[in-house]
């Protein structure tokens, strides 16, 4: 079996400025990012994953970006999008999954099958 390469790619540290995608999220809106130039807050190693670093930041508390494989390799594809741009906080509505009359499915006769009942999430 051929082994794998190690990646080899420092850790961020703690104040470092770096730029990360936008982030939209279906059903819960008030969490929407723009993209940009962020402060890094955290970088850490998941147990099982050893050698791939991820870094939170201070514009989108909470999230973990994969820098070793992903991130830093779209540091160029991200600074000419987002140029001086500072990532923020972009929210807007946060919807249900599902709505009163939704398609929820097909009977076996092909014909839809309506969600009849309040928003679920």
């Amino acid at each position: 079996m051929k082994k794998r390469s190690r990646i080899q790619v420092k850790p961020l540290t703690v104040g470092q400025k770096i730029y990360v995608d936008s982030h939209i999220y279906l059903s819960e809106g008030s969490r929407d990012v723009a993209g940009g130039i962020a402060t890094v807050t955290r970088c850490y190693q998941q147990k099982y994953l050893e050698g791939i670093w991820f870094v939170e930041v201070k514009e989108h508390p909470g999230h973990g970006y994969n820098w070793t494989q992903i991130l830093s390799n779209d540091q160029a594809k991200l600074k000419k999008e987002f140029g001086d741009q500072i990532a923020h906080a972009d929210p807007d509505i946060d919807m249900p999954w599902i709505e009163e009359g939704d398609t929820i499915g097909f009977d076996g006769k092909g014909k839809p099958i309506y969600h009849k009942g309040p928003a679920i999430l």
